[in-house]
């Protein structure tokens, strides 16, 4: 009896000092900074690598396209964030410590974003929408929003800033089908 018990106290114990090895902890000197501009033009050169770069944070998206479920993400789990440039979206699974950050989060916050650049498992029904992911790893929060001021002191006005793409999500730029015209 003492041998068995001697035996799942040891399988326990190492099991434990396993977990506690294998446990990561995040290095940001172990990510590559990379280009916005780059990112967006190229992803499939960052394919299962680790970066990090520096953008603006607009919001989030809880719904995706069937490819994107089709890929493992789902809505009540995943979240897409919507960072610059959404042509490379951002999903992070929903955790405790997403959860606290994204309602302080504003829209213009200046964030760090760190993450692994994949490919979708599914193929988009449209080749304009993204190929490529980012697995957020961490998001750090480098600088308060953007005034809505310009410099010349007039409001900005938000809706023109909706007519850029680099803060619409990208699926959203189809939209729903368009009856065919007569």
């Amino acid at each position: 009896m003492r041998t068995v018990s001697g035996i799942l106290l040891s399988l326990v114990s190492i099991l434990l000092f396993a977990g506690l090895a294998n446990a990561e902890t995040f290095k940001a000197e172990s990510y590559t900074e990379v280009d916005k501009a780059k990112l967006k033009a190229l992803p499939e050169e960052y394919k299962n690598k680790k970066i990090w770069y520096e953008s603006e944070y607009f919001g989030y998206e809880t719904t995706f396209p069937a490819y994107v479920e089709k890929s493992g993400f789902k809505a009540g789990k995943d979240f897409f964030l919507l960072v610059k440039p959404v042509a490379v979206p951002v999903m992070t699974e929903k955790t405790k410590e997403i959860n606290e950050l994204i309602p302080t989060l504003k829209k213009g916050s200046k964030v760090k974003v760190y993450g692994k650049v994949k490919k979708f498992m599914s193929e988009p029904e449209a080749t304009m929408l993204p190929h490529y992911y980012i697995e957020l790893e961490k998001i750090e929060v480098t600088g308060p929003p953007v005034e809505d001021v310009a410099k010349d002191g007039k409001k900005r006005d938000r809706r023109a800033d909706r007519a850029n793409d680099e803060e619409a999500s990208p699926w959203r730029q189809i939209g729903p089908p368009q009856p065919p015209r007569r």
